[in-house]
């Protein structure tokens, strides 16, 4: 396991799973109250790999640091 995998699974946690649009807007949320987050894009990496990914419905990730869930939770809901 590298160093940065160990990293991210140990101060942070999944948190949401969905389009470009949906993930980018749920960051710009997130940003504006200072709540730290990893977005990550499963296609482009995929692309990147040399091989396509057939749902780009749920292609893009969020995970958010452990400390800002509860935050995180409440700016979801609304």
């Amino acid at each position: 396991m590298s160093i940065e995998k160990k990293y991210m699974t140990n101060k942070y946690i999944y948190f949401f799973s969905g389009s470009m649009i949906e993930s980018n807007e749920l960051v710009s949320k997130l940003s504006e109250h200072n709540i730290r987050f990893i977005q990550k894009d499963e296609q482009k990496s995929a692309n990147l790999a040399g091989f396509g990914l057939p749902n780009y419905l749920f292609s893009h990730k969020v995970f958010v640091h452990k400390n800002d869930l509860e935050k995180a939770k409440l700016i979801y809901k609304q």
